[in-house]
């Protein structure tokens, strides 16, 4: 695979969520709103559904909406025009159907294999140091049921990396549930116990994740809130490129 492949599986992956094959491919101008009834779902690996699904990208916006967000459409045309600054877009989403506003950063990957890398995928043998790194991670969580399962299923896929200091798993990279494409592209989902982070085990565990996917034909996906700076440098330093913004609301 190369840069021209991963996005054009990355495209055709959002334009899924959106509802219409290709529709991030096309040309136009402005604003283009679809209905669609992807929006009336709930995807899989996600609690809720997304009433509203909005792609900004450099040169399109796309509104994908469903049965809840219909009614107030018009009014959502009405106040944004066809040319729209994102946060003035976000305020008018707000003031229509007071609700709050999700902003997350989607990615395109534009990186490499590497062969040195100190991380490794996990096996069956490392569930007892993730066990113990996940409940530092969620010292919350009462219920560890399900966790050997979720934990065996991920190995079996070829999903889980991890880095070590020691004997302690310190850095783990997960697989979230992939709603669409899940043969040809993965997302990336990481998390570093607190006393080891700022120290490149994120870096090396990621990429451990991103060479067996390319390994194994998938391309990897990046996606981030708004808000987290570090997990956006991250990207950027496994090679990742902004790809456009997600606006969503559930009503």
């Amino acid at each position: 695979m190369n840069t021209k492949c991963y996005m054009k599986k990355t495209l055709a992956y959002y334009s899924k969520w959106l509802g219409e094959d290709g529709i991030l491919s096309q040309t136009f101008d402005g604003i283009k709103y679809v209905y669609q009834q992807e929006r009336n779902k709930v995807q899989y690996g996600y609690g809720q559904p997304f009433d509203i699904y909005i792609f900004v990208m450099a040169d399109k916006i796309i509104v994908s909406y469903g049965d809840k967000a219909k009614p107030q459409i018009g009014a959502l045309k009405d106040c944004v025009g066809d040319s729209v600054t994102i946060e003035d877009l976000k305020s008018a989403l707000k003031t229509i159907y007071g609700k709050d506003v999700v902003h997350n950063v989607k990615y395109v990957f534009n990186g490499k294999k590497t062969d040195d890398c100190s991380a490794r995928l996990l096996d069956k043998y490392d569930y007892e140091a993730y066990e113990n790194f996940y409940i530092k991670c969620n010292p919350n969580c009462n219920d560890l049921d399900w966790l050997q399962a979720y934990f065996e299923e991920m190995i079996c896929g070829k999903l889980c990396s991890g880095a070590y200091e020691g004997s302690i798993l310190v850095s783990c990279a997960d697989a979230p549930g992939m709603p669409y494409m899940s043969d040809e592209v993965q997302e990336i989902g990481i998390n570093t116990l607190p006393d080891y982070r700022g120290k490149g085990y994120a870096t090396i565990a990621c990429q451990s994740s991103i060479n067996e996917m390319l390994k194994n034909g998938k391309v990897p996906q990046w996606s981030t809130s708004t808000m987290n700076i570090a997990s956006q440098k991250l990207a950027e330093k496994l090679g990742f490129v902004r790809l456009g913004d997600v606006i969503t609301i559930t009503i």
